[in-house]
């Protein structure tokens, strides 16, 4: 039969030193999802904003009402502005604006020359 000795088993420090690292890892894992959640929501407006901006950018193309303008769709603010340059073309400027959940400001944009004469 083995005999207990007193070396068998674990300190009271070792148990709490053990706790103490993993609470550690388990906050790193929260921190680093926390930020995973905050990239996959920037990039899903990122893509929504886009989006908006090439429907916009095909609604003034197809359409004949070239004029300025600002909408907002789903929390994103679009606003365009049409500018005349040489030999019938239109520069069109469309920006998107949103806001993050800190609040921070993003935008995307996009330029485009259309022809408005027929060929």
């Amino acid at each position: 039969m083995k005999k207990i000795s007193q070396n068998d088993g674990f300190t009271i420090l070792e148990v709490l030193i053990a706790v103490i690292i993993l609470t550690l890892s388990l906050l790193m894992l929260l921190n680093m999802a926390m930020i995973a959640l905050e990239g996959n929501d920037w990039s899903n407006k990122a893509t929504r904003s886009t989006q908006l901006l090439q429907e916009k950018l095909e609604q003034l193309r197809t359409g004949m009402n070239l004029t300025n303008g600002r909408d907002t769709v789903a929390d994103i603010q679009r606003t365009w502005t049409i500018t005349s340059s040489a030999n019938h073309l239109r520069r069109i400027d469309i920006s998107a604006a949103w806001m993050n959940k800190r609040g921070d400001s993003l935008h995307n944009n996009i330029t485009a020359y259309i022809r408005t004469d027929s060929i």
